[in-house]
Formats: C-alpha cells, structure tokens, sequence
C-alpha cells in the first residue's frame, strides 16, 4: 500500500495530448451514471478519435448501453467477497492491456475506483478529493467536490480540467424503438420508489394513493406505476390500495431499462422520488415534478425545462451528502422531510402545473 501512495505522480506537463484510449469510472447510482453523459459527450467532442472506455457494475450495463455514450462498456459483478476481488484481480489484468492514456474517476470517496485508477497504470489520471481521506493521492490531478452545486456540474468540473468543454453541454440521450406493453397516450408516469440506498427518499405510500386517486379522477391521463423488480411490493400495495384502476396501469418489474426510458420519453410528465428515473426525465427534458427530503435538490434535482420540486428545506436538510457515504441520518423516529407534506396542497399544484403543461404536451 505505501507503494501505491509513495509513487511519483504524473505532472500536468505529461497529460497525453491526442489519447488513444479513455475510461470513465462510475459504479454507484443509475442516476449519477446518467449526469456523467454531459461529462462523457464533452470529453468525446474534444477527443474525437479517442475510443472511450466506461467501467461500471454489470447491473448498470443496459442503461450504459442506452445512453450510448462509451464505445466499450466494462463491467464487474458485484458477488461476494471473495468472488468479488477475484473478478476484480482479473479485471485489472484486462484493463492494463488497453493501455489507458487517460482515466476520469466519477466516484465521490470510494478508494475502489482509485486503486483501480492506479493499479492499471494509467497515463494520466483525473478524481475528485473530498477532503476526507488519501484517495487524492491515487490521481496525477484532483479536483475538490463541491457541495453546493448539481453533480452535474462537478462531474464537468472534473472532465474539463484537461479538456475544456466546447459549445452547448448535450444532454446525449436518444429514444430506441420499443413497443411500451399495455400503454396508451396521453399518460403519467408515476415512480413511488427510491433505490434501496436511502427508502427513506420516499413519500409515504399513503401519499401517493391520494395523489394518483386525485389525478386519475380527472380522466385527463392515465397513470403509469413503475418499478424495478425489487420495488414490485411497494407499488403493488399502492395499486391495490386505489379506489379505481380503471384508468391505471402497474408496470413494477416488467419494463426494461430501455423501455423505461421509452416510456417516460414519451409520457407528458414525470412524478416521482428522488431517483434514477428523475434523471432519466431530466435527460430527456420532460416536465418533471419530483419530492426531496434527506438529500438537496440542489445536487440532484432536475434539470428539465419543467419542473416542479416539493422540499421542506428542514433545519436538518439535507442529511445526506458525499462526505457521510450518502447515508441519511436522521435524528427522528421517522424522516419528517418526507412525511410532513401537505398533500392536498401537493395535489392542488400539480394539477396546476399540469394545467400549464397542456399547450405543450
């Protein structure tokens, strides 16, 4: 480990000016993975004949293969212990024989993507430094993580260091083919979950029972539940607990990743938590109405044209950040962010907002 932290680093004077091979390293967050596509575009119009690279969990692989950003996705499974540094022996063997010239470590504070960063020899080298711990010293340069600014625009800060963004950020998202099952427009998409990271990013269940009973009623739209498979209990209890399903569908755990973006990409509004498919919408510029508590939409809202944001902005707000591993600490017995909406007056603003959307959507 000395060895690791002692080495010479590279200096700025040495930075590979025409790169051959590029990679890009995130693991954690489908939403994180999609606000590095700006990061990613912006490396790809200053290096145009570089072949990029992206390393991520074998989990991540279709919405990277959506995304359409890397010409070669690289993916590890994330297995037990022992499995998982084995494969991941492996996985440095085969990264060291691309011969990086240039690598942009997107994670926050892991120490994995480092050491991966410097155990395959890179070129040039490029992470964020929080402060916290050595893991700046794995990198030939850092860049500090602001707090205060959308993670977007840290993962553009890290990527322009050495490659200065040029024109109009793209947002690099594109809409397949894909016949959505059981849909008809006009329609809203609903997502009542959040990634097992922080459940406590949802609204309670009760919550959106009223919400998609008062929407629904209206006739105007039908309501679209989604899910991932893990999240099909969830959305079920709420399916079953509506009044009336007629002008509902639950699609929990049976949609792809690609459908997923085809459905929201062609629904009038997103609804949700703060999660991957908000960012989904937010690639896609549709209107988006989204719920925060334990973490700030100022790092993780959308980025849509149209958007409405619900934030109590408590005292305590946000608790979770990169500095604590993005877990949330809350000091009462339930998260009084999320549980403390007036949510009749949610619904009286969403169906303005709604209202307001007509001409366009």
């Amino acid at each position: 480990m000395c060895s690791l932290f002692g080495r010479k680093k590279t200096t700025q004077e040495d930075f590979p000016g025409e790169p051959a091979n590029i990679l890009f390293i995130k693991f954690w967050g489908m939403g994180s993975i999609i606000l590095t596509s700006p990061a990613v575009n912006s490396v790809k119009q200053n290096y145009p004949s570089a072949r990029l690279h992206y390393l991520s969990f074998e989990t991540n692989r279709e919405v990277l293969t959506v995304t359409g950003n890397a010409d070669n996705i690289i993916t590890i499974k994330l297995t037990n212990p022992v499995t998982f540094l084995i494969d991941t022996v492996k996985l440095i063997k085969i990264l060291r024989k691309i011969n990086f010239d240039l690598v942009y470590d997107f994670e926050f504070f892991t120490y994995y993507s480092a050491l991966i960063n410097r155990l395959i020899k890179s070129k040039y080298s490029i992470g964020f430094d929080n402060k916290k711990n050595k893991r700046s010293r794995l990198f030939t340069k850092t860049v500090i993580f602001n707090d205060h600014i959308h993670t977007r625009n840290n993962f553009l800060n890290l990527v322009k260091t050495v490659s200065p963004l040029k024109g109009e950020i793209q947002r690099g998202l594109y809409l397949r083919n894909t016949i959505i099952p059981s849909v008809t427009a006009p329609y809203i998409v609903i997502n009542p979950n959040a990634s097992k990271m922080a459940y406590e990013r949802r609204l309670p269940a009760e919550y959106f029972v009223k919400l998609t009973d008062a929407l629904s009623a209206d006739g105007k739209f039908r309501i679209i539940l989604t899910g991932s498979h893990e999240e099909i209990n969830n959305v079920s209890s709420i399916y079953n607990t509506l009044k009336n399903k007629e002008n509902i569908t639950n699609l929990a755990g049976k949609l792809s990743v690609n459908e997923l973006f085809s459905l929201i990409g062609w629904a009038e509004c997103l609804i949700t938590n703060d999660s991957g498919p908000l960012h989904i919408a937010s690639a896609l510029n549709k209107p988006v109405i989204a719920f925060f508590g334990p973490e700030s939409p100022v790092r993780y809202g959308p980025l849509s044209n149209k958007q409405l944001v619900f934030y109590r902005g408590l005292e305590c707000s946000p608790c979770m950040s990169v500095s604590n591993s993005k877990t949330v600490n809350c000091i009462y017995s339930e998260p009084k962010c999320m549980t403390g909406f007036d949510i009749e007056e949610i619904i009286k603003k969403i169906k303005e907002f709604l209202v307001s959307q007509t001409e366009v959507c």
